[in-house]
């Protein structure tokens, strides 16, 4: 990737061609996070467009070294976690169950697993459990983040991640007997 100095400092200027530039080099990359989050093209759509507008009022609050895709990106996930709570579609499980301790060796996948496959499985899983396996392991964020996020108790993002570690497995075991 190339050196975003210039384009921030451009964009930071209220440069349409940067502002343009930064569209077109980063679209692809917040839609990638927000249906992954969301699900839903419509609303993911919307969620990019939000990020950009917040991203492009704010650049002047982003120092010149930084990332911007990076934040950007951060941006956008914030933005469709926000929409998914806002429409309150989740039961969650609200249980004080914190005596468990995962570790990442329990969260490595095998590499030998078709990424097709792994998809599919995840499609299958609860709308819940999916939410908190895409932000904790494939965006990264913590227990506490997704937490504060999505206004929950830490325990009970944990329990969910839990389930939906336990349910994904099921869901890869089942594909994998009935793949040829």
């Amino acid at each position: 990737m190339t050196d975003s100095k210039p384009l921030i400092k451009a964009c930071q200027a209220n440069s349409y061609s940067a502002q343009l530039q930064v569209f077109h080099t980063y679209k692809d990359l917040l839609y990638t996070a927000a249906i992954r989050i969301l699900k839903r093209p419509s609303l993911a759509q919307d969620v990019v467009q939000e990020a950009f507008i917040k991203g492009f009022q704010r650049i002047g609050d982003l120092s010149e070294d930084s990332n911007l895709g990076a934040w950007l990106y951060r941006i956008a996930t914030n933005l469709a976690i926000d929409a998914l709570r806002k429409e309150q579609r989740f039961d969650w499980q609200d249980e004080e169950d914190t005596t468990f301790a995962l570790s990442h060796e329990e969260d490595e996948i095998d590499e030998e697993l078709p990424l097709q496959l792994m998809h599919q499985a995840l499609e299958e899983l609860k709308e819940q459990h999916r939410l908190v396996v895409v932000l904790y392991a494939i965006e990264g964020y913590s227990h506490s983040e997704i937490a504060e996020h999505l206004e929950l108790k830490e325990s009970t993002v944990r329990n969910q991640y839990r389930r939906a570690k336990i349910a994904l497995k099921k869901a890869i075991e089942q594909k994998l007997k009935t793949c040829p």
